[in-house]
């Protein structure tokens, strides 16, 4: 009989609500340049591809035009993101709804279960652990565990390298397009999460094999 297959699951906007201790360390950083503070539904959208994206993306204008001086604004803005966020990740964090229980089901099922996330592996793996989910979820693989990130299917490929799972019949399960071409780049199917950060209408433009409604909850 062939070994269940792998699930793969992002892990902001997908198996937890992160974003109010995003959008606390986002304006962290922009406190400190002298600007006012984003509303939730901002930081949200600057979501998805890790967390030097977001810094950068929440700064906006104000990093300088000149491309060295721009690196290093951006690098000593992104250094206080993480020494903030170092303790913020977990304050507010909490698991959608249904997330234990699904991922229980398929534990109790033997299929080998990941974290692939464009989520800095500092903050991912401590978030994992706080939610109580260590236990599901014993690989995590990070936006800087490796050189490439999603939509770059290498870190998939690892994450499937580490639990113990083929390719074959395996299944990416996020909330953004970077999860869903990384996927597709890897051979894997594909469930698009369209309660969580990405917007809907892209997902659906992108496609998937399948839509959650909530988390575990298959829609139309």
């Amino acid at each position: 009989m062939p070994a269940p297959p792998p699930f793969l699951f992002d892990l902001d906007g997908t198996l937890a609500d992160t974003l109010a201790d995003l959008a606390a360390s986002t304006n962290h950083v922009r406190s400190r340049h002298g600007l006012a503070p984003l509303p939730d539904a901002t930081v949200r959208a600057f979501i998805g591809d890790g967390a030097r994206k977001l810094v950068e993306r929440a700064l906006g204008d104000v990093l300088p035009a000149d491309a060295a001086a721009r690196e290093r604004a951006l690098a000593a803005a992104f250094a206080a993101y993480v020494e903030h966020h170092r303790t913020q990740c977990i304050v507010h964090v909490r698991a959608f709804p249904g997330v234990r229980e699904h991922l229980e089901r398929l534990h109790a099922a033997a299929h080998p279960l990941a974290v692939v996330t464009n989520k800095p592996e500092r903050f991912a793996v401590p978030i994992v652990r706080h939610l109580g989910l260590a236990d599901l979820l014993p690989v995590v693989v990070g936006g800087d565990t490796l050189p490439q990130r999603k939509p770059d299917p290498a870190p998939l490929r690892l994450a499937l390298q580490r639990c113990g799972g083929a390719a074959a019949g395996a299944t990416m399960v996020g909330d953004g397009v970077q999860d869903l071409r990384a996927a597709k780049a890897a051979g894997l199917r594909t469930i698009a999460c369209l309660f969580g950060y990405g917007e809907p209408a892209a997902l659906r433009r992108e496609g998937a094999d399948g839509y959650w409604g909530a988390f575990g909850v298959e829609v139309a």
